[in-house]
C-alpha cells in the first residue's frame, strides 16, 4: 500500500527565514544608486557576498538578534471624504539574524575578505 492509498500524502514543509541586510557601515563611505542591480550569493555560507551594480563587492557576516526583531510594511490608505490620507502598518516577518556587510577586499590568492570599514 502506498501513501496515496492510505490517504496520507507526505509533504515537505518549506521553512522561510528572513534576514535583515545591514548596509549602514558601507553607506557612510560609498554612495550607490538606489535602483542599482545587485547579486546576493552564498547565503548558506558564513560570509555571503553582495555585488552591487557589478562594481561594488561587499562581504557579509551573520549576527544573531537579541530578542525578536519584527519587520513591518506600511501602506497608504485612501482618505474618506473630509479626512486626510493615512497609513496602515502591518507585521511582515520575525527576524532572527542580521546580515551586516562590509566592503570586500580581494587578496592576491583570489580570496575575498571584509575590510575594516
Amino acid at each position: 500500500m502506498n501513501n496515496e492509498e492510505s490517504g496520507k500524502v507526505s509533504k515537505e514543509e518549506e521553512e522561510e527565514e528572513y534576514v535583515l541586510m545591514d548596509l549602514d557601515d558601507v553607506s557612510r563611505h560609498i554612495d550607490f544608486p538606489p535602483d542599482a542591480p545587485y547579486t546576493l550569493s552564498g547565503l548558506d555560507t558564513l560570509n555571503p557576498i553582495l555585488t552591487i551594480d557589478g562594481k561594488i563587492k561587499l562581504v557579509g557576516e551573520y549576527l544573531e538578534t537579541i530578542g525578536t526583531c519584527l519587520a513591518f510594511s506600511d501602506k497608504e490608505v485612501a482618505a474618506a471624504e473630509n479626512k486626510t490620507p493615512g497609513k496602515t502598518v502591518q507585521p511582515v516577518a520575525k527576524l532572527h539574524k542580521i546580515l551586516k556587510f562590509r566592503l570586500a577586499l580581494d587578496n592576491d590568492d583570489g580570496e575575498t575578505k571584509a575590510s575594516n570599514l
